[in-house]
């Protein structure tokens, strides 16, 4: 790829980024559901898709488009980082660069990440047990139903402008 076809990509990753940023938190985030955490699952697939370095990337970009719309804080940029990079390396190694590769990586990183929000608010002392996973499986299978879209926004990008990651 020339670096004016890795710059178009890029920029196409951006727009997607922002599709699902208005997405989730303006078009979902009035709605009576459990919010889903639709740039999760996009670092994911990015991951997925690109390979851990461009999906790291990517994962820094959602989780400071995350703390600066106030999702969970600063503890999200490199959650997220990690995320994007972990996926690429499962799928590198371990899964297939398809739908099934990512909905595992994105299992696993919505199981990991729902530990992390219960655990850190049982450890602090914010609420019971009850509460939390009355908030954390709602979210869960919100983000499972959306990692869909968010792998087909990923797909499009990834096949109409290139593949970046070359094995």
């Amino acid at each position: 790829m020339t670096q004016r076809d890795t710059m178009i990509k890029v920029a196409a990753y951006g727009v997607s980024l922002v599709v699902l940023m208005i997405l989730n938190y303006y078009v979902l985030g009035p709605l009576p559901i459990s919010q889903p955490l639709l740039l999760l699952c996009a670092a994911v697939a990015v991951g997925t898709l690109e390979g851990a370095r461009f999906g790291a990337g990517f994962g820094l970009a959602a989780g400071l488009v995350m703390a600066t719309v106030g999702h969970t804080g600063l503890a999200c940029i490199p959650a997220l980082t990690a995320i994007g990079w972990a996926s690429g390396l499962m799928t590198q190694h371990v899964l297939r660069r398809d739908l099934v590769g990512h909905i595992l990586c994105t299992l696993a990183a919505l199981l990991m990440w729902e530990l992390w929000q219960v655990g850190s608010r049982l450890a602090s002392g914010v609420a019971n047990i009850g509460p939390l996973l009355r908030v954390a499986g709602p979210e869960l299978l919100w983000s499972l139903v959306f990692a869909f879209p968010a792998y087909w926004i990923g797909r499009f990008c990834c096949r109409y402008y290139g593949r970046i990651y070359h094995e």
